[in-house]
């Protein structure tokens, strides 16, 4: 028997196959028995009943459709097992199972560039314990109800960029292999900070030692980032992940000063672009964020503050834009839901006065906007709220859509979703009304998702 590459085609087991261990055990059943038994086995181990495609044909119907770049009406659109088909009924066949969603719109599955599908809205692990885990093992069974809340809101796809001890990676794969229910993950592995930056752990005293299930991405001078970038290769990570400023929630650091130095970000940027890899870079500052545009990054993160000239510089580049609006707004919540400790909220009311002004210079310059929220600085069941901040900000509707489905694919580099299109994952939404006219409405619960075809029940999940 013969199989393809794609190991999600071939289903069957890889080891060395034992005659006489197959030859002793079929002695002890019934031929028959047994091979329908190894059969059933196989097929439950290697695809759960909760994420097994359907082998039939579903036409879905919505009095809308955004295919990922312009509205169509009426909305039609035809999948088959984990692919789209067409938006002509005709071709699903008298057979076809057809739902019908009414005054909705039928979308890509939703695409959220920035999360941390580990973490918790604390600035410390070390400091503050009331929302952590005390364990790596702890810390990735909740990842699970992080990753469903975010899959619940109709986010299909989702990249992590900075996560710790191999939880975004594990999360990654158990997700790809139907172990557990969620989004689909992109992972960039530990951020790389140098000594002492934003994504080291600078609040722990010094005589407090922290192991790591997997190598940190603390290093200096650009042959030092090349290593890390190596080492990050080696675990199999999608991207890279940079922090070229200071941060808002890191301890010590002003969260708008260069971090990185241009020779660091190019190293960073070159290696990772040998192996095929997109650079992402927290900045904030337009001194720092210009500095990791000169430097080649693929798109930069906040972007807090960010000039005209730096804004101009990234469009002659190609440079994305991820704004994560209710992260910054999250933390200046009235009461401090997130039990925020002073240092955070400080630096939080310094970002707020210029986040805005970059924003509007950013829209203004028609700057290439990608959807990312920043989840994790908040509750991962918050990751919609970004649409109706953009919007307010003056971001129109369809752009947001197309921010969080086209643009994003194209920038965390996914052609096979991000669009409505026959061949691509059947990775589809649906929210009622028109979001195109109104954005926040991609706020409220969605009417249907579906993941490679398979219809997401919020019964099944965690949230």
């Amino acid at each position: 028997m013969t199989h393809g590459q794609d190991p999600l085609t071939c289903r069957c087991p890889h080891g060395r196959f034992s005659p006489e261990v197959f030859a002793r055990a079929a002695s002890l059943l019934d031929r028959r028995a047994f091979l329908a038994g190894l059969g059933g086995a196989a097929a439950a181990a290697f695809w759960p009943s909760r994420a097994r495609a359907a082998d039939g044909v579903t036409v879905l119907r919505a009095a809308r459709l955004f295919d990922g770049t312009a509205m169509r009406s009426p909305g039609v659109l035809v999948v088959r097992g984990d692919k789209i088909v067409s938006f002509n009924a005709g071709d699903a066949g008298s057979d076809a199972k057809v739902v019908d969603l009414g005054d909705a719109t039928l979308m890509p599955g939703l695409i959220d560039a920035h999360t941390h599908v580990a973490n918790y809205a604390v600035v410390s692990y070390y400091l503050v314990r009331d929302r952590g885990a005390d364990s790596v093992a702890e810390a990735a069974i909740e990842s699970i109800r992080n990753a469903q809340s975010m899959l619940a809101n109709g986010f299909t796809t989702i990249r992590d960029v900075g996560g710790g001890d191999g939880i975004d990676l594990a999360m990654r794969n158990a997700i790809a292999k139907g172990a557990v229910l969620g989004p689909r993950i992109l992972a960039a592995g530990p951020a790389l900070s140098i000594t002492g930056g934003h994504g080291d752990q600078n609040d722990i005293p010094a005589y407090v030692q922290v192991d790591h299930e997997i190598e940190s991405g603390i290093a200096y001078g650009p042959y030092g980032f090349r290593q890390r970038v190596r080492e990050h290769v080696k675990r199999h990570v999608d991207l890279i992940k940079i922090t070229a400023t200071g941060g808002v929630l890191s301890y010590g650091d002003a969260f708008d000063v260069p971090q990185f130095n241009l020779d660091e970000v190019q190293a960073v940027v070159d290696e990772a672009t040998k192996f095929g890899l997109h650079v992402a870079a927290h900045a904030h500052g337009d001194k720092g964020i210009r500095v990791a545009v000169d430097g080649g990054v693929h798109s930069v993160e906040h972007g807090t503050g960010v000039g005209d000239s730096t804004l101009h510089a990234m469009h002659e580049r190609g440079t994305a834009l991820v704004p994560t609006i209710w992260a910054l707004d999250s933390i200046l919540q009235a009461g401090n839901p997130n039990h925020i400790p002073q240092n955070g909220l400080d630096k939080a009311h310094q970002a707020a006065l210029t986040r805005n002004e970059g924003m509007q210079r950013a829209l203004a310059a028609s700057a290439k906007i990608v959807y990312g929220t920043d989840a994790g600085v908040f509750p991962h069941r918050e990751n919609n709220k970004d649409f109706s901040l953009l919007q307010s900000m003056g971001m129109r509707p369809l752009d947001l859509m197309r921010s969080a489905t086209t643009h994003a694919a194209a920038l965390i580099g996914t052609p096979d979703r991000g669009r409505l299109a026959p061949g691509l994952f059947a990775d589809v939404v649906a929210f009622n009304g028109d979001p195109s006219t109104n954005a926040s409405l991609l706020e409220k619960p969605p009417a249907l998702v579906l993941i490679g075809g398979k219809k997401v029940e919020r019964t099944a999940l965690a949230v």
